[in-house]
């Protein structure tokens, strides 16, 4: 089965399947894991336990391989899990049974459905920038199952956006961009995020749309969305290249840059900033919007330069202590 096919039966599970899902133990609002599951085949727990334990004490994997489809992992069994991954010898088919459950605790935490499994998170996306993860120890049809699940559960986060006015270091715009910036270091088609997220199709997503062009048009202390950095609650716009978790010498993969070279210009940048606030009439979020949208001649200088410059910002493998920043 090729991976277009995989993907179409994954949606094609996506919008048939329902709350009421057969698993008892699946939550309702992630009835999305239960259609990873079943695009996920056949895979059950390994007979034997093969996985060395990095600290030598193996009752973590003795837990997770004992968790059955719909029940949520403990967030130090994954945390120490993660270490075993990154600092051992990979056993293929238990990575296989548990990278569901894993995915379940890193949708938990993009989310903002639980705060337990942020350390883990850290760790996680260090393990699937691993490319050995997708080339080696997962076949074609997993690793787009991977992609479509995380594709769908960032839009998840973009489609619940409202807002146009933040303070401080917990606003909830900074998850969604996050995790896209971070999608881009770890799966070769953030195009298709990009695409799905840019045709505007809720709210929300003309709202993110706002939010993220805003972060290209003002200097940090303009910004009337986000309000600048502070001592005491940090804050600030975004950072559209800083990838989350212990991402500190990577970059975004060569076919995500190009796309982004031909995507960001400012001609599509102002026609998606007027859609969106056309898209938002009747919403608190329009006058924001609007307001931002004829700023963009005042701001054309800086928007030329930032789109220019966030695809070069994005391909550079960033390294620990090592400070990017705009040219203006």
């Amino acid at each position: 089965m090729s991976g277009n096919a995989t993907n179409q039966d994954f949606t094609r599970r996506l919008h048939s399947n329902k709350c009421g899902s057969t698993r008892t133990l699946l939550p309702c609002e992630d009835w999305v894991m239960d259609a990873l599951w079943g695009s996920w085949g056949a895979v059950g727990p390994p007979e034997k336990i093969t996985q060395e334990a990095f600290d030598r004490d193996d009752a973590h994997l003795h837990r997770l391989v004992n968790l059955r489809p719909g029940q949520r992992a403990d967030a130090a069994d994954l945390w120490d899990y993660t270490q075993d991954l990154l600092y051992t010898e990979i056993q293929g088919p238990l990575l296989a049974y548990l990278l569901p459950f894993c995915l379940h605790g890193w949708r938990e935490d993009l989310r903002g459905m639980s705060t337990e499994y942020g350390g883990f998170v850290e760790w996680f996306y260090l393990v699937l920038a691993d490319r050995r993860i997708f080339d080696v120890h997962l076949n074609l049809e997993q690793g787009a199952a991977i992609s479509e699940y995380m594709r769908r559960t960032i839009m998840e986060e973009i489609d619940d956006q409202r807002g146009l006015s933040f303070t401080g270091k917990t606003a909830r715009p900074y998850r969604w961009v996050g995790a896209l910036t971070t999608y881009g270091v770890l799966r070769p088609d953030a195009d298709r995020l990009w695409s799905a997220w840019w045709n505007l199709d809720s709210a929300g997503r003309s709202i993110a749309a706002v939010q993220y062009i805003s972060c290209l048009m003002y200097t940090e202390y303009e910004n009337p969305v986000f309000a600048p950095w502070t001592g005491d609650h940090g804050g600030g716009p975004p950072c559209l290249w800083e990838f989350e978790g212990h991402l500190y010498e990577n970059r975004w993969l060569q076919p995500n840059v190009d796309f982004l070279k031909g995507a960001l210009t400012v001609q599509r940048v102002s026609d998606t900033l007027t859609r969106a606030a056309e898209r938002l009439v009747g919403q608190p979020e329009y006058d924001m919007a609007v307001e931002i949208r004829d700023d963009i001649p005042l701001c054309i200088e800086t928007l030329e330069s930032r789109c220019i410059e966030l695809p070069q910002l994005l391909e550079k493998s960033q390294k620990a202590g090592e400070l990017l920043d705009w040219s203006r």
